[in-house]
């Protein structure tokens, strides 16, 4: 049986950030990279979706922002008077925007001399499987997009596929570990 790598939508982007030959990150995750570009990687049909909102949320920059914190610091409910800045993010030129839509387009089209990935479809049964899934959201934060691709990775598993779901997300690791679904986090910040 040969391993698979499932990239949640965030994995599949941060993979096609640190394969970009001017990234920064490039360096300290070569072996990562290496790994995932060697192996057979999957993504769900809600990906080819979802990455284009993701890419949205960059390319769109943001203004930055200084806001006051509100979090309770004691059981007394005394609160932090502390502000959080958040940096802002420059937005992208229409060239960059169309070079990003181009890579993703030639990786979903098997075009791409830099990456390939297999998409996942999901059907009726991915979603019954989804509807079980979503209910270790009541315990665990994720979303319900994060349950699709779990399913989609319960039911490669088991189809006797030896699927890994690559991912970064907290909430999504802890039910993948509940629904016993191997995951790896190779973004992982150090």
């Amino acid at each position: 049986m040969n391993q698979e790598f499932l990239l949640d939508t965030n994995a599949f982007y941060n993979l096609l950030k640190a394969i970009n030959p001017e990234a920064s990150e490039q360096g300290s995750l070569v072996d990562s990279i290496a790994t995932l570009k060697h192996a057979k990687l999957l993504v769900s049909s809600i990906t080819e979706v979802e990455i284009i909102s993701v890419l949205g949320k960059y390319a769109r920059g943001s203004q930055g922002s200084i806001s006051k914190c509100n979090c309770q610091i004691s059981p007394e409910g005394h609160i932090c008077q502390n502000n959080r800045y958040t940096a802002p993010r420059k937005k992208w030129n229409k060239k960059r925007i169309k070079a990003w839509l181009q890579l993703i387009n030639d990786i979903f089209e098997g075009k791409s001399e830099l990456l390939t990935v297999d998409i996942e479809p999901f059907d009726s049964k991915t979603v019954a499987e989804a509807k079980n899934v979503i209910t270790h959201a009541l315990i665990h934060n994720f979303a319900s997009m994060d349950a699709m691709i779990a399913a989609t990775a319960k039911l490669a598993r088991d189809n006797y596929r030896d699927v890994t779901v690559v991912t970064s997300d907290k909430g999504l690791k802890a039910c993948l570990s509940k629904i016993d679904i191997p995951c790896n986090d190779v973004f992982a910040t150090n």
